[in-house]
């Protein structure tokens, strides 16, 4: 019995029709190629087409990533701006602030300064009240109690003191200067009192009251 490999019989002829058309490609001519058909150029047309839209994809999803990557960077530079933003504002409403709380520091300063340009006027009565007062003290008496009272509406300063001394005649030159110093100003009849370790001394007591216009 004889036996063929029908399979080793197709390879063959199909190495050989490749053989045949390499060898009819390397003795293929330009005269050749213009003499084809129709059809040969419309498949060289429809690959070139598909070449070409191969190529358009690709420019086009280039063009979509570098897009892609800048849309990226700028919405990073934009978050980085809205921070900076943000940071501005704050520092701005901060100084804003700050300017505020200045200005009303200095309108306070400004309403204090006109308060105590005020009260200058009853500042002097009450500092030259206790000067004047005391600038007659002799040296052998003291001053137990001094006392004043000012009476905004009344415009009226009112002055209380009790003067002590163991001379009987220091109490009395005191309230004679006072009388020639001011006609508001005397002393009361002087009393004769005993200290707790039984010691004698005199006492009077003053009361005044003026006008704040009005001179002691």
């Amino acid at each position: 019995m004889i036996k063929i490999n029908l399979a080793k019989v197709r390879k063959e002829e199909a190495k050989r029709g490749i053989a045949f058309d390499l060898s009819s490609l390397k003795t293929l001519k330009v005269q050749d190629l213009l003499k084809a058909g129709g059809e040969y150029y419309a498949g060289l047309l429809l690959w070139l087409g598909v070449v070409a839209v191969l190529g358009y994809y690709w420019k086009v999803r280039q063009d979509v990533e570098h897009l892609k990557a800048e849309i990226s960077n700028l919405n990073a530079e934009k978050t980085r701006l809205q921070a900076e933003a943000k940071k501005f504002l704050d520092e701005k409403r901060a100084i804003e602030e700050r300017i505020a709380r200045i200005k009303k520091e200095v309108q306070d300063v400004e309403k204090s300064k006109d308060i105590i340009v005020g009260l200058k006027a009853y500042y002097e009565p009450f500092n030259s009240g206790f000067s004047f007062y005391m600038s007659y003290v002799p040296k052998a008496a003291w001053i137990s109690s001094y006392r004043q009272s000012l009476d905004i509406n009344q415009q009226k300063l009112t002055s209380e003191l009790e003067i002590n001394s163991f001379d009987y005649e220091s109490l009395s030159s005191y309230g004679k200067a006072l009388s020639n110093a001011s006609e508001r100003a005397s002393l009361a009849q002087l009393e004769r009192k005993l200290n707790p370790h039984g010691f004698e001394y005199y006492s009077a007591k003053l009361s005044s009251e003026r006008n704040l216009q009005e001179g002691r």
